[in-house]
């Protein structure tokens, strides 16, 4: 899976923390948190449900969609448009 780097970082602004804090708050490694937003390893589900609940969101909104960096458009749009 992998995190939306820039809303995540967002999150942290609107809280004062920094991703370090995140990390430990969320009971995740600095270090692995790190690795996973520099795109070198993925995300694992229980990682972004521990994230996702000290946010205070649902983990489907700190996930980067699919056709975001092609085209700009959040996946799933598509759908919408035909029903």
């Amino acid at each position: 899976m992998k995190l939306n780097r820039k809303k995540l970082i967002h999150m942290c602004v609107e809280r004062g923390w920094s991703l370090y804090r995140l990390a430990l708050e969320a009971g995740v490694d600095p270090s692995h948190l790190y690795r996973i937003l520099g795109g070198k390893r993925g995300a694992g589900v229980n990682t972004v449900f521990k994230i996702a609940q000290v946010l205070g969101c649902s983990p489907l909104d700190l996930m980067e969609e699919e056709d975001e960096e092609e085209n700009g458009e959040a996946a799933g749009h598509e759908i919408l448009r035909d029903q």
